[in-house]
């Protein structure tokens, strides 16, 4: 029961791996086969809030399409020394546009996960909620220096001191093109197939349930006296393509059946039997 986790674990290790040789190999003023890329963009990193302590990582990153198809089409900074209150960062661009430049936060012994994004050019924030109002960034000539492209990051996005746990029941025939499923924590309810939603309004997304099983467990690491509004399903394709995510199932209110059901989870605790089951006739 456990083969298909552990499969699926390795290949999304080996996505996330691939975000990063290509960042090693492709993001730097090296000669690529063509010419050395020149251009490039930075900028200072403005930090707030309190770090938490299993804290592996900060970083850069760049997406030229958002959302990126696969984690491979990320393009990573350098490490970031996070521990201070302003870090400077530079990433070297090919000319074009880019539709996203953010901060992302890595765990220890945990791959890189979308969802964990603490910073966002042009995002504001309200409290430790991130509003995603990116900007796009055009690298114009080949020899460009934009190094403007301040960012204001907020660990207390990151900072999760509880948990929820449950299982997953699956129903029906699972769809033969089915690569990975997630469970995520939302304070607002998504809208239905707005991928923007499910990356931005989630608290954390557990991507770690197995396909093609039964039932599996799930792991939620949350902020704790959060009111998270909806616990969902989502489900990704064999391509690994992000945009073709989308919810299939949540965690019912015990009253309205046909309603997600609010949940809080006292501070430094873990709540347990938060269950859901997906019926992939209703996909």
């Amino acid at each position: 029961m456990k083969t298909p986790r552990v499969k699926f674990r390795i290949v999304f290790f080996l996505f996330c791996c691939a975000g990063l040789f290509i960042f090693h190999h492709f993001n730097c003023r090296i000669d690529h086969g063509l010419e050395p890329i020149y251009s490039k963009i930075g900028g200072k990193i403005f930090f707030n809030g309190e770090i938490p302590r299993y804290t592996d990582e900060v970083r850069a990153v760049v997406v030229k399409e958002f959302p990126p198809k696969s984690v491979n089409q990320l393009l990573f900074s350098d490490m970031i020394p996070y521990q201070q209150d302003t870090a400077d960062y530079e990433i070297y661009l090919p000319e074009g546009t880019y539709d996203m430049v953010a901060v992302i936060w890595k765990e220890h012994n945990r791959s890189w996960n979308i969802s964990d994004i603490i910073g966002l050019y042009g995002g504001t924030f309200v409290g430790d909620i991130l509003i995603p109002t990116f900007k796009p960034v055009t690298v114009p000539h080949e020899y460009a220096v934009l190094d403007t492209i301040d960012i204001e990051a907020n660990f207390n996005r990151v900072n999760r001191d509880a948990a929820i746990e449950g299982t997953v029941t699956f129903v029906g025939q699972w769809p033969e093109n089915s690569g990975a499923i997630g469970v995520g924590a939302f304070r607002e309810i998504p809208e239905k197939g707005n991928f923007i939603d499910y990356y931005f309004k989630s608290v954390y997304i557990d991507y770690g349930v197995a396909t093609f099983v039964e039932k599996d467990d799930y792991l939620l690491r949350v902020h704790g006296g959060d009111t998270l509004k909806c616990i969902a399903v989502l489900w990704i394709d064999n391509t690994f393509d992000l945009t073709t995510i989308q919810d299939i199932g949540f965690y019912k209110d015990p009253q309205h059946p046909d309603q997600p059901g609010t949940v809080i989870v006292p501070k430094d605790s873990t709540l347990t039997g938060i269950d859901i089951t997906v019926n992939f006739s209703e996909m």
